[in-house]
This record gives C-alpha cells, sequence and structure tokens, in this order.
C-alpha cells in the first residue's frame, strides 16, 4: 500500500475510533496592542499599509504599538494606529485594495525583468555629474 493510502486509512481508523479528532480550532489572525520595545519615538513600518507611524503615547507615558500575530500565533509584524481604527471590516477592504496595486506593481516589474535594460553610458553619467553637481 503507497504511503499516501496508508495514511488516508490511518485518518480514516482515527476519526472513528476518537470522533473529537476532527475538532480544529480555528484561530484567527489578531492584532494587540503591546509597549514599543524600540527606544523614544521610533517610526515603525506598518504591515498592512506600508506607512511609516509613530508608537501611541499613553496617559501613563508608555509608547504603545499595534502588533499582528498570525493563526499560529507568530508575530507578522507592527500595524499603525490608522489601520486599527478602521476595525476588522475596513482592514479586510483596505488590503483588497492594496493587494489589487501591489500584483499591478508586480506584474510591471516582472516585465522589466524579462525584457533588456539600457542603462545610461558612462558618457552619460559623466555628464550628469558635471552639469547638476549629482
Amino acid at each position: 500500500m503507497p504511503p499516501a493510502a496508508r495514511a488516508a486509512q490511518t485518518f480514516r481508523i482515527l476519526c472513528l475510533i476518537t470522533p473529537t479528532y476532527l475538532k480544529v480550532e480555528r484561530k484567527s489572525v489578531k492584532i494587540v496592542w503591546e509597549q514599543s520595545v524600540y527606544g523614544g519615538t521610533a517610526p515603525i513600518v506598518c504591515v498592512l499599509c506600508g506607512q511609516a507611524a509613530r508608537p501611541i503615547r499613553t496617559g501613563t507615558n508608555q509608547l504603545l504599538i499595534g502588533v499582528i500575530y498570525d493563526r499560529h500565533g507568530t508575530v507578522g509584524g507592527e500595524v499603525c494606529h490608522n489601520c486599527i481604527a478602521l476595525g476588522s471590516e475596513g482592514i479586510r477592504s483596505m488590503l483588497v485594495n492594496r493587494i489589487a496595486t501591489m500584483r499591478t506593481k508586480l506584474s510591471e516589474l516582472e516585465a522589466i525583468a524579462q525584457g533588456e535594460l539600457q542603462l545610461p553610458s558612462i558618457e552619460q553619467e559623466f555628464y550628469i555629474h558635471r552639469h547638476t553637481g549629482a
């Protein structure tokens, strides 16, 4: 018996023996406020919107940042106050739009990568530097 078939058969037997085996706890992605681990008000980049943001200062002078955790409890990055303020549906809607924009940009970059790139000549580079001070 092939290993895949053996695994499927074992799974079916386990399901018959222990019906609770199929009980799967569906965890969700969560965002929580945590004390900033960065010194001062160093900016963070929000993993949802891509914008730079600073930690929020509380009334007790603590600096807090939003931290996103995936379904497995792994940190996914920092989240800005503006994104958190959008709420679940607002974040979902914003992400749908951002993903569409990123896919378009990805297609453009793939097209550039497939073509031949022509760069300025060394003479053109020297000319630019001499006449612009760049």
